[in-house]
């Protein structure tokens, strides 16, 4: 209850000096910050009881007096060195605008910058606060501790049991530690809870960022360097740049309805309509009926990146997503964001698994959505044995937002993410596919065909575009490992009464993130900030894709295929004609998405 306090206390300083930053946020939506960020605290507190209990169940056996020296010498450190942390983050979000995080701490190696900026007094007041501040919780502490003073010495067996017992508790600890008792451990998207930053960052402990932070610190400070900054950076804009601004237009009006969905582990082998495996018949009617972007491929391998990449029009980096860190995702331009400064109203996320998930509650609130659907506003009854709620309760649930939104005197907006073609492919009907994947891509597919026949039905259907599009690829029936272009080919179809095309493929060569710009364009709707999405309706747009997994790169064009691997530092697959120019575009365009993101 001691560290719960110590944190809370350190919440509402934080909060009041920083008050600036509150701009309009309520005082109730301040006021939850402190409710919403106990997981994370009592996460904090979970690491500090567990280094206790072991550091108790070692020194029990010496001595009972000598164990509550120890115990208390360790609390007083722990005071002092967060007391340290604390204040800094308070200081540094004054500065900064964000939490402590390893880059910030990176600034103790150079003390001296950290005194040139800043006044005398205010060095002078953080001693003076550091040391009061510390004082009085080293006092507290003590005076909490006393029921804890030992009063005799215990036996050999007494002291045995008390070891254990000390032991036991501290295996409890991984519970608060972790969580959840769900699959997804806790992060940082927790305390994303509200459309007001300042109370989002005010629920986060910002201990637990700093640590966070520091176990994903290689992925977050390395910069991939190829060559130098000016060569890439032309390379890269000559990559972007378009020989003909004209937009081929398939739409009736710029300001239909828009639904995307975005398909859980679609990969183009197991669609009919991309000459994969017949397991999708509802889709490839759609494709037949609607626009078929046959050439596009994900930005990476894993949902999340997947999220960034359709959400956000930013190209991932291998082995990491900007979605786990907010200081950095929210610096992004966001396509609802975008829609809704267009007039778009009712912009609804679905999505019935965990959107703790990855940091995925961060990133849906930063992206601004009105309103976000979980697994928590669905029944227990639909859910499945373990990843969440089966599709056809979620389509259901997207019938239902669109039915309430329909009719209204501005457009609206839908993202609806599918979740049971995800592992363990644990879907509510009989088995039609031996094998478990396929079995859950065809469920979710007849899913799609009940939804779209509903749709029609109820006069959803006119002035709507469905955008479909998977998050990333897998390896499939061709098993197909990191370095094949198969792992990365995913559908993209648009359909519905908005589209003014039927029965047409776009043989565009492009990438999961060219959704946000390609759409936009549709709209009437500028998209010069999404710089690392491209037009796909526009013909004098460069046709390539791009992709990262781990410490590696893909690079495609129409007529050539190279995947470099940076810890090998060579190119592990190479096919197609290759100019020397091709062997420089993807360095180059991960040379520039590193260089971005390091300075976000």
């Amino acid at each position: 209850m001691f560290w719960l306090l110590f944190f809370a206390f350190y919440r509402l300083v934080f909060i009041l000096f920083n008050w600036a930053y509150a701009a309009e946020a309520p005082l109730g939506v301040m006021a939850k910050s402190f409710l919403v960020g106990i997981r994370l605290d009592l996460s904090m507190t979970g690491y500090l009881l567990l280094l206790l209990s072991v550091t108790q169940a070692f020194m029990v056996g010496i001595g009972r007096q000598f164990s509550y020296r120890i115990l208390q010498g360790i609390q007083v450190f722990f005071i002092l060195a967060f007391t340290t942390l604390l204040l800094g983050n308070i200081n540094l979000y004054a500065y900064w605008g964000r939490l402590l995080d390893a880059e910030g701490f990176s600034f103790l190696k150079t003390p001296w910058i950290i005194l040139a900026s800043v006044q005398w007094y205010e060095s002078l007041l953080f001693l003076i606060f550091w040391m009061g501040f510390s004082w009085g919780a080293i006092a507290i502490n003590k005076w909490w501790m006393r029921p804890l003073q030992p009063s005799k010495k215990l036996s050999w067996l007494s002291a045995g049991l008390a070891a254990l017992l000390v032991l036991f508790v501290g295996a409890l600890m991984i519970i608060p530690i972790r969580g959840s008792f769900g699959v997804a451990p806790i992060n940082t998207g927790v305390g994303y809870f509200s459309a007001h930053n300042y109370a989002n960052h005010a629920a986060i402990n910002p201990l637990w960022n700093l640590f966070y932070s520091f176990k994903r610190m290689d992925a977050r400070m390395h910069h991939y360097r190829f060559m130098e900054e000016e060569k890439a950076e032309a390379i890269y804009r000559e990559m972007q740049s378009s020989s003909n601004d004209s937009t081929l237009h398939v739409l009736k009006n710029d300001r239909p309805n828009v639904v995307v969905i975005l398909l859980e582990s679609f990969s183009a082998q197991v669609v009919g309509a991309l000459g994969g495996e017949k397991v999708t018949p509802n889709l490839d009617a759609l494709a037949r009926e609607g626009l078929l972007f046959s050439n596009i491929y994900a930005a990476s391998d894993r949902s999340d990146k997947g999220l960034v990449s359709t959400l956000a029009g930013y190209q991932v980096l291998p082995g990491y997503s900007i979605i786990q860190y907010p200081n950095k995702s929210q610096s992004l331009h966001f396509m609802p964001q975008v829609l809704k400064e267009a007039g778009y109203r009712h912009l609804t996320y679905i999505y019935g698994g965990d959107i703790g998930f990855k940091g995925m509650n961060s990133f849906v609130t930063l992206s601004g959505f009105d309103k976000v659907v979980t697994i928590d506003d669905f029944p227990l009854s639909t859910r499945g044995k373990k990843w969440g709620v089966h599709d056809e309760y979620t389509f259901d649930r997207l019938l239902e937002e669109m039915a309430v939104s329909h009719n209204n005197e501005h457009p609206f907006f839908k993202y609806y993410f599918t979740l049971s073609s995800h592992e363990p492919f644990d879907v509510p009907m009989e088995r039609v596919h031996d094998d478990p994947y396929l079995n859950s891509i065809y469920y979710t597919d007849q899913c799609l065909g009940d939804f779209f026949k509903d749709v029609k039905e109820q006069g959803l259907w006119d002035n709507t575009l469905f955008v479909l599009i998977a998050d990333h690829g897998t390896p499939g029936p061709k098993k197909a490992t990191s370095q094949m272009r198969e792992r990365y080919h995913i559908p993209m179809v648009w359909t519905g009464g908005a589209l003014a095309v039927q029965d047409s493929i776009v043989t565009h060569l492009g990438s999961q993130k060219d959704l946000v710009s390609t759409l936009l364009n549709q709209l009437s709707i500028n998209s010069e900030m999404f710089e690392f999405s491209k037009n796909l309706l526009s013909p004098g747009t460069g046709e390539y894709a791009f992709f990262t997994y781990p410490d590696a790169f893909g690079y495609i064009t129409p007529g050539s295929y190279q995947v470099y691997d940076n810890s090998a530092k060579k190119y592990v697959m190479s096919d197609g004609t290759i100019s020397p120019l091709d062997s420089l575009r993807g360095k180059a365009m991960l040379q520039r998405v590193s260089a971005d993101h390091l300075k976000r």
